[in-house]
């Protein structure tokens, strides 16, 4: 298993993307991101350091990964995500990062989502009908579990010092000057169920058509019509948050400041404690707030350090309620070390490295 004391190996995705990424363009210069334009390839999307990618290949990378935005106009988001996946890939593959195909079958047969529910084993026929309910076929599915395990081995062998090391001294002397501000909004369920009771309330009426139409077979007349209600509910209040999402989601595709889509959203709004790049947030004050699902989500994880200050992010959707967030400070400062700083840091990372392979 692998563990490690050392916080620099325990940085979270956002700094892996999105500085990384940083890293690539300080290093190597700004790489070539030209996007479908006219006299092009129409069935090429994109070309990323002179390789064409396929429209077919970013729809299915959509359809798979991004599902949950579906008719939501968020393409522009989802093919900037693309892209820096398709630039990690392509870095993966300078240094020779390789998966194996006991690697792929070690994934299949070890994956909870191809397993049968019923006996808890890996299931042939359950991992087919997973595939068919993405509209893959194994080779489909071959190739893009390929590109996500070379990007994830790419990402752990540069947290480690394994990879560019040089690289790396510079990310951990640049993340220990980073400083960091968020303010966020939240929309609490019982807050939606309050705004909206009207959109989300359940006649009498509404329950007996759907006990007509469904042909639902009633056996305790007073349970399982509220059981019924109940359901309903959920499809009404999930149908309200769909619809605050798209609105707000369009707005900030457009560059909607925070300001504009919070008065959208009208939830509470909170200021987070400054906090560097990787470090868990802290809401002001300490403040009564979850902040677990900003920060876990990919949204911020691909964007809080690319976005213009005071910009709204699309809606973050969890159990908990809606959030959109904004960069309220974001500063990097590079500090010249000295060559003994800089020799000691490298050897803690391979002496890291090693202990957390070998254990």
């Amino acid at each position: 298993m692998r563990k490690s004391g050392n916080p620099f190996i325990k940085f979270t995705g956002y700094l892996l993307i999105g500085f990384f990424l940083l890293i690539i363009i300080l290093s190597f210069g700004m790489p070539d991101m030209g996007l479908n334009c006219g006299g092009m390839d129409p069935g090429t999307i994109a070309i990323v350091n002179g390789e064409k990618i396929h429209t077919l290949e970013y729809l299915r990378y959509r359809d798979t990964k991004f599902s949950q935005f579906k008719n939501q106009n968020m393409d522009s988001f989802i093919l900037d995500n693309f892209v820096l996946e398709i630039l990690l890939l392509q870095e993966a593959q300078k240094t020779g990062i390789k998966v194996t195909e006991n690697q792929i079958s070690r994934y299949i047969t070890n994956s909870p989502d191809f397993k049968n529910p019923q006996t808890g084993q890996y299931d042939p026929k359950h991992f087919q009908m997973v595939l068919n309910n993405n509209r893959l076929n194994f080779d489909e599915f071959n190739k893009l579990l390929t590109k996500d395990m070379t990007i994830s081995d790419f990402r752990f062998l540069v947290s480690t010092g394994a990879a560019v090391p040089s690289e790396d001294i510079e990310a951990k002397n640049l993340v220990e000057n980073s400083k960091i501000r968020i303010k966020y909004a939240h929309l609490t369920p019982e807050q939606i169920k309050k705004n909206y009771s009207k959109d989300i309330s359940v006649t009498e009426e509404e329950i007996d058509n759907e006990i007509k139409n469904k042909n639902v077979t009633i056996t305790d007349p007073e349970t399982d019509r509220v059981r019924i209600k109940n359901e309903l509910l959920d499809q009404k209040l999930e149908a309200v948050k769909e619809k605050i999402a798209s609105q707000i989601d369009n707005s900030a595709q457009k560059g909607a400041s925070f300001s504009n889509t919070s008065s959208i959203l009208k939830g509470k709004i909170f200021f987070s404690e400054p906090f560097k790049i990787g470090e868990k947030i802290k809401p002001l004050n300490d403040e009564e707030s979850t902040v677990s699902s900003i920060e876990n989500s990919k949204i911020f994880i691909n964007n809080i350090m690319t976005m213009p200050l005071n910009s709204s992010s699309p809606v973050i959707s969890s159990n908990t309620g809606l959030y959109i967030f904004t960069p309220i400070e974001r500063s990097i400062q590079k500090k010249t070390r000295d060559t003994e700083t800089n020799e000691k840091t490298r050897n803690d990372l391979a002496y890291d490295s090693i202990n957390m392979i070998t254990h």
